[in-house]
């Protein structure tokens, strides 16, 4: 999806979600009846009771505005959900091992008015071929799927879109570095046991459910802000292991990647890029040295032909440092994050959708 916002008339368009996880709480759910022209009519999740009793707890908290704490309802199945209300898009914030399955459903069930859109949590599939198939069952019904890649529509990577076109860093993009060691921003995960909380396994931490380890959940987010900056990643090469540390409880899921690779030629890169090397490390396997010695990384550093970019690469809030030739730093930029992650982009499919 480009994202750009439609400066039509707003009407409202009008959502469902299928799936209450942790994801709804404060990144993304409010979302979708607080961005302007739109309004959250129905939630979805298979345990039985479970939408209703979330909908009551908000109507306790005053979470809703008055208009949806009168008209939401809460389903146990997307077809009877589907059925009964008329909605215009769908968000899908089940675990990626569902999505598929739940898309099928979707496009399979007996709507009450035409879908325009399906807002699909990322990463969208498990695999490559789950993602395609995804594209693929929505564009047959001429339905937009639009992944959740909802840094792209932060303040903060717009910025980093206004620098690289002032020439900050020079006038090409000669190598993309980020590194990544410790689980740093992930939700639900603690690093003193291994990166599960309690006895029940994180879905991040399930190769069934995640399609991988943690480098499925946040490393697309990163690959994803270099394809809308840059262009394509090609020429991957990579290593992949199964780290661990010491510690016999820990998930058997990939836990350490590097890769090296090369952006490749197309129409969108913010500046020439082609050519450009690309070398990402993630790892996320449980540390039993001193943290000091040891801690946590999440570095994202831009390089051109006369400076950089570095900053964080996972939070919305986190500031931009420019560098010259010889990094030194030339200035910091500092953001405030949204309350919600995801309503920027939210903001901006509501705009293109009426």
């Amino acid at each position: 999806m480009t994202v750009s916002s439609s400066n039509g008339n707003f009407d409202e368009i009008k959502w469902g979600i299928i799936g209450l996880g942790d994801v709804i709480t404060i990144k993304a759910g409010p979302a979708f009846y607080k961005a302007n022209g739109s309004t959250l009519s129905a939630v979805m999740r298979r345990t039985p009771g479970f939408a209703q009793q979330w909908i009551e707890e908000n109507k306790k908290e005053h979470n809703f505005p008055r208009n949806v704490a009168e008209s939401i309802k809460g389903y146990d199945t997307v077809e009877a959900m589907l059925r009964d209300v008329e909605l215009d898009a769908l968000y899908v914030a089940t675990p990626p091992g569902a999505h598929l399955e739940v898309i099928r459903q979707i496009v399979n069930a007996n709507s009450a008015s035409p879908l325009k859109a399906i807002y699909v949590e990322k990463p969208c599939g498990r695999c490559a071929w789950e993602t395609r198939a995804i594209y693929d069952e929505l564009s047959r019904r001429n339905i937009k799927f639009i992944p959740a890649y909802v840094s792209l529509a932060h303040e903060r990577t717009q910025k980093i879109k206004d620098l690289l076109q002032s020439l900050v860093i020079g006038d090409r993009v000669t190598r993309v570095q980020y590194t990544q060691r410790g689980t740093s921003f992930a939700r639900g995960l603690s690093e003193s046991t291994g990166g599960a909380q309690g006895l029940t396994l994180p879905w991040r931490l399930n190769a069934k459910q995640s399609g991988g380890g943690l480098i499925m959940d946040m490393g697309c987010h990163i690959l994803s802000r270099i394809d809308y900056l840059f262009g394509p990643i090609h020429d991957i090469k990579s290593t992949v292991l199964h780290k661990g540390g010491m510690l016999p409880s820990y998930p058997l899921v990939e836990d350490y990647v590097s890769m090296n690779a090369t952006i490749g030629l197309c129409d969108w890169s913010v500046i020439p890029a082609q050519g450009a090397k690309v070398v990402c490390t993630w790892d996320f396997s449980p540390s039993l040295k001193n943290d000091n010695d040891h801690p946590n990384v999440d570095e994202l550093i831009i390089g051109g032909t006369k400076g950089f970019l570095r900053m964080g690469g996972m939070g919305a809030g986190l500031p931009i440092e420019i560098l010259d030739k010889d990094r030194t730093i030339i200035q910091t930029l500092e953001f405030d994050p949204p309350e919600h992650a995801a309503q920027p982009l939210i903001q901006l499919v509501v705009g293109d959708l009426i």
